[in-house]
């Protein structure tokens, strides 16, 4: 789906994984896992697709050598209100908003591990800006605490930060879902990251080898 990405302001933040030396052999450490980041939005059908056909069945395989990093926003605008809160306007409208919020509350609040779990839920659900409540049922965690936040002043500034993380990304995004490997956006690989995410991620692996990248 291509449109601009808009924005007030821009900036960006990255965070990093861990490693374990007794499993060198499988498990990447924290110096060569591939850092993974997914911009994406709750009710984009390409997202979607590739949360289906391409993240949740790579995680499966190569959990142990992925620093993944989730960025729910989208195509999204957000503005200040100038009281503390923010007003979106969503691609899909005011119900994926709801979604990138609830999701931006689970990235705030959740392991990467279960993170993953949820989210590949949401996203495989008929309506998934409105599946939190059943998929946090699925997934055996607490929806009251993502509830809240979502609907909360809290909420706002996460998925605010994300519109901000998104927009800083250079060249301009104009697909969603984007996806960063190493923490380099090249819009040349970025079809590649769509059909062929496992053979991107084995190819950018420096650490041992792994037995799903033979």
């Amino acid at each position: 789906m291509h449109r601009p990405v808009l924005l007030l302001i821009v900036a960006a933040a990255f965070a990093v994984g861990h490693g374990s030396a007794q499993t060198q052999e499988r498990e990447g450490t924290v110096a060569d896992r591939v850092k993974v980041g997914v911009y994406f939005e709750s009710m984009c059908s390409d997202s979607i697709r590739f949360f289906k056909n391409q993240l949740y069945p790579v995680w499966q395989e190569l959990r142990d050598i992925i620093d993944l990093e989730f960025i729910p926003f989208g195509k999204a605008r957000a503005t200040p209100t100038g009281t503390g809160d923010y007003e979106f306007q969503c691609q899909h409208g005011p119900v994926e908003c709801y979604g990138n919020r609830v999701m931006s509350c689970a990235q705030n609040s959740l392991p990467i591990g279960t993170q993953v779990e949820f989210f590949q839920c949401m996203m495989t659900k008929p309506s998934p800006a409105f599946s939190g409540m059943e998929c946090s049922e699925e997934v055996g965690i607490a929806w009251a605490p993502l509830q809240e936040c979502a609907e909360s002043v809290k909420g706002a500034a996460m998925l605010y930060t994300n519109g901000v993380r998104t927009a800083s990304l250079r060249p301009w995004v104009n697909f969603i879902p984007t996806i960063t490997i190493n923490g380099i956006y090249d819009k040349r690989r970025l079809s590649v990251s769509l059909r062929a995410l496992k053979s991107q991620i084995c190819a950018s692996y420096e650490g041992p080898p792994h037995q799903n990248c033979l």
